[in-house]
């Protein structure tokens, strides 16, 4: 039997399912696997993006010459009650892999302590939190020992950003998460970590309100990289959590640099 790869071709001849891998760092991870050699089920609400997605990956001309067969996906809701016989009945159709990748999100506006409501908080949680869980207790099954986990959280859990305090502490609890489960699942021999992005130029940063954008692109501005993050940067960091066999329970940060930030002068 010859030996696995150990660096460029690691994620080749893999599965890895990725919710939310329609557009933003999802797709920008899911264009990134199909150029390391592994094959990608994305998901997202809806079926039009889903086929759009699929696409643009399966484009063997302009995309690594890759083989089309290596890209598919289903349309699949994460918000709401539902959501946990949707995830069972997805990762039914989907069958063994080698790891999950969840970056799905929803509005980020802000809520403030005299708007909250209960259900105002259930329904930010929907996605960004209650859906990660139960995404990756339907994905148990059906994940190979040896596979990897990869969730996303944000810098607002420790740098918290004017107007979104009640994320901060959605975000926040991720980071917890990736420890526990990874404690509870390495008896399966499954890692779990988290990315921790910065501001990062994604379709959905680009329907905040404008003062919260203006905001975050001048923060963005002082910190030592000198710019905001694009979606591809960010999604090596995701590669490098499902290449790196010896990380477990770690959340890592690609977020120009604003953990030590401002840059002198800024």
């Amino acid at each position: 039997m010859p030996a696995a790869p150990k660096t460029s071709q690691k994620l080749a001849g893999k599965k890895y399912v990725l919710l939310g891998g329609t557009s933003g760092i999802g797709f920008a991870v899911a264009s990134a696997l199909i150029e390391e050699g592994a094959s990608v089920v994305v998901s997202s609400s809806g079926s039009a993006r889903v086929e759009e997605a699929i696409r643009k990956l399966s484009d063997a001309e302009q995309q690594f010459n890759a083989d089309p067969s290596r890209a598919s996906g289903h349309a699949l809701d994460l918000f709401g009650p539902e959501v946990e016989s949707r995830l069972n009945t997805f990762f039914a159709k989907v069958g063994p892999i080698d790891g999950l990748i969840h970056s799905a999100g929803d509005s980020l506006d802000p809520l403030s302590l005299e708007e909250v409501t209960y259900q105002s908080i259930v329904e930010r949680s929907s996605v960004r939190y209650f859906s990660v869980i139960l995404a990756i207790k339907a994905a148990l099954p059906h994940l190979k020992p040896h596979s990897s986990i990869v969730f996303t959280s944000g810098t607002n859990a420790d740098q918290p950003i004017p107007g979104l305090g009640i994320m901060s502490g959605l975000a926040a609890g991720l980071y917890g998460l990736a420890r526990g489960l990874a404690l509870d699942l390495s008896p399966r021999r499954i890692r779990v970590n988290a990315v921790v992005p910065g501001a990062t130029l994604t379709e959905l940063f680009e329907r905040l309100p404008a003062e919260m954008k203006n905001y975050l692109l001048e923060e963005a501005s002082k910190q030592p990289t000198w710019r905001v993050g694009h979606p591809e940067d960010v999604a090596q960091t995701y590669l490098y959590l499902l290449k790196d066999d010896n990380i477990t329970g770690q959340t890592i940060k690609s977020d120009s640099g604003k953990a030590i930030g401002p840059r002198p002068g800024a």
